[in-house]
């Protein structure tokens, strides 16, 4: 079974987190509770939750949903490619993207939540 790990970014703090727990509604699989260290539950809606892609840089830092890579002097965001149900990495700046296992030639260099002056 492959490894599913997540992190949160709490919109209210703004603090990323590693989530104790996450509750899923059953009928629908739809995620709408988190636990995060030092809080009880709270809404799925106060967070932006972040699936790690499966990949590692070549630091072994793992990567995740949103995160920023720098590979050569090009920065890329990670993104989900609904269409495709795979994740990739964009250029910043550009609408060029490449296969997510580039990853392991650059470095995560941050997210967009905390290091939004990359994000441009």
């Amino acid at each position: 079974m492959r490894e599913l790990k997540f992190r949160v970014w709490d919109k209210v703090t703004m603090k990323m987190f590693k989530p104790q727990a996450i509750s899923f509604d059953i009928n629908n699989s739809v995620p709408f509770a988190v636990s995060v260290p030092g809080k009880s539950w709270e809404p799925v809606e106060k967070f932006e939750l972040l699936q790690w892609t499966g990949f590692s840089d070549e630091n072994g830092i793992d990567a995740y949903e949103a995160d920023l890579v720098q590979i050569s002097s090009d920065i890329y965001r990670i993104i989900w490619n609904e269409t495709l149900a795979t994740y990739e990495l964009e250029k910043l700046g550009s609408s060029l993207r490449c296969n997510i296992s580039a990853i392991t030639s650059g470095s995560v260099i941050g997210n967009v939540f905390q290091n939004g002056n990359l994000n441009t």
